[in-house]
């Protein structure tokens, strides 16, 4: 199917946060060169990063006063030229055929729609079509005139409430670490900003909900997710899930304890 002409729809930005990404983010960026403008929003890489992303576009800018995901993905989209969005992790590829279902939806676009994709990740090696990971559909293309990014620090989303959402139905592959070390260590990280941020919220937590959670993490990504079909793969996830959620709900506690000694 041949796509629409560009200038038969809106014009569309993709708007892409990262840092340290050398390894994928060419393609990344060579996936989206049919994209009307390419805004990448580094937060300090000292790789090769800014140098391999200048041979795909021009609007390449630092931010290294990190203020979180979605602070991060708002100054991205402020930087836009265009109000139609889509935003991207380095880590993902735009296939020849999401592509073409994008333009052409977009043909049809209105202000309130919200495009929601499926997001279909590669892990160690792999694709995961269960354990909780597919299909992961997640609001990426919106009009940044109607919806922003909220502002949590880990974990953000778009703010759509009320949105007509439109379901595409090719995937959005999603190429994380290939290295398990690498892995643990981003989740770490991820655990220790949802402690922060639910901190910083007032919220504090006890060991029983540090060991009840973390169990049924696991129970949920292995058994109510299917998790054993994806194999040794699917073991390890649901693994590294439980240990996650662990590791959020105590650095929670040690925080309230560490700031709140008359409290223990």
């Amino acid at each position: 199917m041949v796509a629409p002409p560009p200038n038969a729809r809106p014009k569309l930005s993709v708007c892409i946060i990262c840092k340290n990404e050398e390894k994928k983010i060419e393609a990344c960026l060579a996936s989206v060169a049919w994209a009307d403008e390419i805004i990448l929003l580094d937060s300090g890489s000292t790789d090769n990063t800014i140098d391999i992303a200048t041979r795909h576009t021009k609007n390449i800018h630092v931010r290294d006063d990190w203020a979180g995901f979605g602070e991060q993905r708002r100054r991205a989209e402020d930087l836009a030229s265009n109000s139609w969005i889509f935003a991207l992790d380095s880590d993902e590829i735009v296939t020849d055929e999401l592509r073409t279902e994008i333009q052409e939806q977009l043909l049809l676009a209105q202000p309130e729609n919200v495009y929601v994709l499926n997001r279909l990740t590669n892990f160690c090696g792999k694709f995961i079509y269960h354990s909780g990971w597919y299909p992961d559909p997640i609001a990426r293309i919106y009009n940044k005139n109607h919806y922003r990014y909220n502002t949590k620090l880990v974990h953000e989303s778009l703010e759509c409430g009320g949105a007509i959402k439109v379901n595409l139905t090719k995937n959005l592959l999603h190429y994380t670490f290939d290295d398990l070390n690498n892995y643990l260590i981003k989740r770490n990280k991820y655990a220790a900003e949802w402690a922060k941020e639910r901190y910083e919220n007032g919220k504090s937590a006890h060991i029983l909900k540090a060991i009840s959670s973390s169990c049924f993490a696991f129970i949920r990504h292995y058994f109510l997710r299917r998790g054993f079909l994806d194999g040794h793969t699917g073991l390890l996830i649901s693994v590294i899930q439980m240990q996650y959620t662990f590791n959020k709900y105590m650095l929670l506690i040690h925080m309230h304890k560490k700031e709140h000694p008359a409290d223990n």
